[in-house]
């Protein structure tokens, strides 16, 4: 009998809003070297993609609108797991709008969409469709498919970053109600207050990452790759297509423990590249690390 970890077990998808919706998809597609998944008919004001290493469907969903981070997606195992969310959610005084399979997103199986006091929307699904590796279930090489190679390419959705005008209370929605972990966390030098924090349901480190902003809004999205000579490579690649990246280039974050890359896309997506991460355990003794304001500059570097 396998082991059944209940509540959140995976990050979905993130799902934005932008006005350029050709652009954005241009970008994501040629430049980023995501693949689409094709949803049928009537999908012409939204498009579903997702990285050559995922499995599933989609991990990554732009539509048509006022630009805005609209949700993110996290997976559930069942109806049971859906169920205690919203009792616990109840519990905390929110209401959680239940929808159908189907009803949202294609191939999505029955959720529930909550807002996070101070922060995103979120929606909890129970499935959604799993098509395959593009490299096949059987055997797979692993090699990153001729038709993207000279792109990033990169393996999988990793993180979501946002910004909240009250980190402390998006913080603790997410830690008691929905059950993350904290993996580090960021305070003022006398400790009295959390500005930002890393939160982990997988052993990534991060699944959703808070910072400190005017209002609640997209920071970036970060996708995954190999290791840093990658992202090196990726730097190349991007500038040769003209991305402008941010201003200190790929570096080593000890904020996270990752060697990462951002940059825009031309609908002023900020995206993340990044290698490595800290493991992180949904275990009573795990600790965080901690980082205060007067070691902001280390944290970064």
């Amino acid at each position: 009998m396998s082991l059944q970890h209940r509540g959140i077990h995976r990050l979905g998808y993130v799902r934005l809003a932008v006005e350029d919706l050709d652009a954005a998809r241009r970008f994501a597609l040629d430049t980023l070297g995501l693949i689409e998944y094709d949803a049928g008919p009537g999908s012409q004001e939204r498009v579903y993609l997702r990285c050559w290493h995922e499995a599933h469907a989609y991990s990554y969903v732009l539509e048509r609108g006022a630009p805005r981070l609209v949700e993110i997606g996290f997976g559930v195992r069942d109806t049971d797991d859906l169920a205690a969310a919203t009792a616990r959610i109840a519990a905390a005084g929110l209401t959680a709008e239940a929808a159908g399979a189907g009803e949202v997103l294609a191939n999505l199986g029955p959720s529930l969409a909550v807002t996070v006091p101070a922060g995103p929307t979120l929606r909890l699904f129970t499935d959604q469709a799993v098509p395959g590796y593009v490299v096949g279930q059987k055997a797979p090489d692993w090699n990153t498919p001729r038709s993207l190679r000279g792109t990033p390419a990169p393996l999988f959705l990793t993180h979501v970053g946002v910004t909240t005008p009250d980190p402390e209370t998006a913080i603790a929605f997410l830690t008691d109600v929905l059950g993350f972990g904290v993996s580090e966390l960021l305070t003022t030098d006398d400790g009295d207050r959390t500005l930002s924090a890393l939160l982990f349901r997988t052993n990534n480190g991060q699944d959703i990452a808070v910072f400190p902003g005017m209002d609640v809004r997209l920071h970036h999205v970060a996708f995954a790759k190999e290791d840093e000579v990658d992202i090196l490579r990726d730097a190349t690649w991007l500038r040769q297509d003209g991305v402008q990246l941010d201003l200190y280039g790929p570096t080593r974050q000890s904020y996270g423990r990752t060697f990462s890359v951002h940059f825009h896309d031309p609908c002023g997506i900020r995206y993340e590249l990044c290698a490595g991460g800290r493991f992180s355990e949904l275990h009573p003794q795990f600790q965080p690390v901690r980082w205060t304001e007067a070691n902001l500059g280390k944290a970064l570097a």
